[in-house]
């Protein structure tokens, strides 16, 4: 049914393309099309307003390529989306073998999504108000805790998100919300990183060494109050060297415009997760693409590591009051 609905449009919009099956998960349906050879993937694009209007779905689709099958897949989020409760889906049955892994939450197929902050090395995470960008800050913060203890190291400007985590979880977590503190904490991480050279070169191995991640909420906050460029400065200095030093930085923006992500911190950020954006501008400036001002919210995002191809995927939910009852007594 799914799928002759979906040739049927095709037929009416002279679209050369045909659907070849259909598929549903928690969170999204997909159909996965071939196209005929006189076909343009731009045919599709051009009526897929129209496309997920008929169809009853509450966006438009993404288009993804997959090239082993000589497809495109076009994927929608679903009317009922279902929440997927992070604390429900952390397992200790097949993990990931090494790394700084993260279970971020479901694929479109329901599959669960594994995140290795090790190999990023550092991550932009955009969206929003309501698109889920906190909750995928949150959603790392728990993994990082549960599975990997951890240094962790928090800065918040707004001291709304990261706040209650300073007085609820003591072990190897720090948080700061004035500039003048964001900054002695990045010359804190400067330190550390120079001391873990040291004992690199003395021989130690790095496997001894623990992981520290900085996680930054509101980045957008900090530039602005970073007159004198200080805050980017030392920020950049640590992105450039830090990973060697098993030391990874997130930044989370409502705000990814050209004016607060700088080409140099995209230089160093290249793994990318935005959430629902503002508009196709801001989606390009996080992603290279445009895309993100067409998902839906609450945790519909996408996620592209290092200039590979866009996975859509649904984030896992968690917040700070969940998080400290369950880390509470660390």
């Amino acid at each position: 049914m799914k799928v002759r609905e979906l040739n049927a449009l095709f037929l009416a919009y002279k679209i050369s393309a045909i659907c070849l099956d259909y598929h549903e998960s928690s969170n999204y349906c997909s159909y996965n099309v071939r196209l005929n050879a006189r076909a343009r993937i731009k045919d599709i694009e051009k009526f897929s307003s129209e496309i997920g209007l008929a169809l009853r779905l509450p966006s438009k689709p993404s288009i993804t390529l997959v090239p082993e099958d000589g497809t495109v897949r076009l994927e929608f989020f679903k009317k009922q989306g279902k929440r997927l409760d992070l604390f429900d889906m952390f397992t200790n049955d097949n993990l990931p073998a090494q790394g700084l892994f993260c279970l971020m939450g479901e694929t479109i197929k329901g599959e669960k999504l594994w995140f290795d902050l090790a190999q990023a090395p550092h991550l932009l995470v955009a969206g929003t108000t309501g698109s889920g960008k906190s909750t995928v800050l949150h959603t790392i913060l728990a993994n990082m805790i549960n599975y990997h203890r951890a240094k962790i190291y928090l800065m918040d400007p707004k001291n709304i998100e990261f706040g209650p985590y300073g007085d609820n979880i003591k072990s190897d977590l720090q948080v700061v919300s004035s500039y003048s503190d964001c900054l002695s904490m990045l010359d804190k991480l400067v330190q550390i990183m120079e001391r873990r050279y040291e004992l690199l070169r003395s021989g130690v191995e790095i496997e001894r060494i623990p992981y520290s991640v900085l996680i930054i909420d509101e980045f957008s906050d900090l530039i602005l109050q970073d007159v004198d460029k200080l805050f980017h400065e030392k920020l950049s200095k640590l992105a450039q060297k830090c990973r060697a030093a098993r030391m990874h930085i997130i930044l989370g923006t409502q705000r990814p415009s050209v004016d607060i992500i700088s080409g140099s911190i995209k230089a160093n950020f290249p793994a990318r997760i935005a959430c629902k954006t503002s508009s196709g501008v801001d989606s390009k400036v996080i992603l290279d693409s445009v895309g993100a001002e067409n998902l839906v919210g609450k945790g519909d995002a996408f996620l592209r590591l290092n200039g590979g191809a866009l996975q859509r995927f649904q984030a896992a939910y968690t917040d700070h009051s969940e998080v400290c009852k369950m880390f509470g007594n660390l």
